[in-house]
């Protein structure tokens, strides 16, 4: 599990996570055609050798690596679905109506850790004109994600603060209605920057509260 996803596994009557069909179909295809990519360049690997010795002009030049890379390829797929499967193959969903939660940003802010958890309360007010803009940054101590249920319009925001060696969760925020349709028009580009009229006017929308 991912850093930036600790703070939903606290949501535990509004969150779950569950394996995605998709996703363990795809790694289950890089898997399959990495396993059978090695049986075949391991036991023809003579003949993959004789073949490429054939080369002539710009490809002579990879008369030797032809088959060594064929067996490095085919391993790394192997690996790596078996990572994909048994790691990423993943996903969130809410409890009470089965829909799909994504994330729309996984970035760094441009804060102390000890002000991480100001960071969070600026979206719990739900106001874009007082959580943005989010200073970036391409590295630090605190990342923040903003994860999306359209078919619910349901919003979650988490923090993660570095803390000594490792790194500690905030619990997370959740946002709906009005909240719901201003962050969600706020791409991963305009964070640095104030929230535009345009979602100023969908947060200050009264027909969009309950």
């Amino acid at each position: 599990m991912e850093q930036l996803e600790r703070p939903l596994a606290t949501l535990t009557g509004e969150l779950r996570r569950v394996r995605s069909r998709g996703l363990m179909i795809t790694a289950a295809a890089f898997i399959v055609a990495g396993l059978l990519g090695l049986v075949v360049s391991l036991t023809q690997y003579d003949a993959i050798v004789a073949m490429s010795s054939d080369y002539e002009g710009r490809r002579s030049a990879l008369r030797g690596l032809v088959a060594p890379a064929l067996v490095l390829f085919s391993a790394a797929a192997l690996i790596g679905g078996i990572v994909w499967l048994t790691a990423w193959s993943y996903r969130w969903e809410r409890v009470a109506t089965g829909s799909r939660v994504k994330q729309s940003v996984n970035a760094y802010a441009h804060v102390a850790p000890q002000d991480a958890a100001a960071l969070l309360e600026r979206f719990r007010t739900g106001d874009p004109r007082v959580y943005l803009p989010v200073p970036a940054a391409k590295s630090g101590q605190v990342t923040f994600g903003i994860w999306l249920s359209p078919r619910d319009s349901v919003a979650y925001v988490t923090v993660v603060a570095r803390s000594g060696n490792g790194w500690q969760p905030l619990p997370p925020v959740v946002l709906r209605e009005n909240a719901y349709a201003a962050i969600s028009q706020v791409t991963v580009d305009n964070y640095g920057a104030r929230a535009s009229q345009t979602i100023v006017n969908g947060f200050l929308d009264p027909f969009l509260r309950g």
